[in-house]
């Protein structure tokens, strides 16, 4: 045989192996799920399902604004406390 032929022959052993590892590998898988009927349409139905909260809770307006104005308390401070900082910096600059 030539050396063309043994790399074909060789191939084709291969690829044949392959193949029929692949089919056993297939059927050992997907055959025993198959049998016990997990694949069964009656099984894919969705069960229903009772909500036991609502899907958004409710928001607290009032805590919201009350956390808003906190915030903004914080930030009026912090302000006040570094405005002659930034005028000395916004001098400095020649703004």
């Amino acid at each position: 045989m030539s050396p063309s032929n043994v790399k074909a022959t060789v191939r084709m052993v291969v690829a044949s192996f392959i193949a029929g590892a692949g089919a056993m590998a297939l059927v050992g898988l997907v055959g025993p799920v198959a049998m016990q009927g997990g694949l069964s349409m009656r099984e894919a139905f969705a069960n229903e399902m009772d909500q036991q909260a609502p899907a958004l809770e409710p928001l607290d307006v009032v805590a919201i604004e009350a956390q808003l104005a906190d915030a903004e308390r914080a930030m009026d401070a912090a302000r006040e406390g570094t405005d002659d900082n930034v005028s000395r910096l916004q001098a400095l600059a020649g703004r």
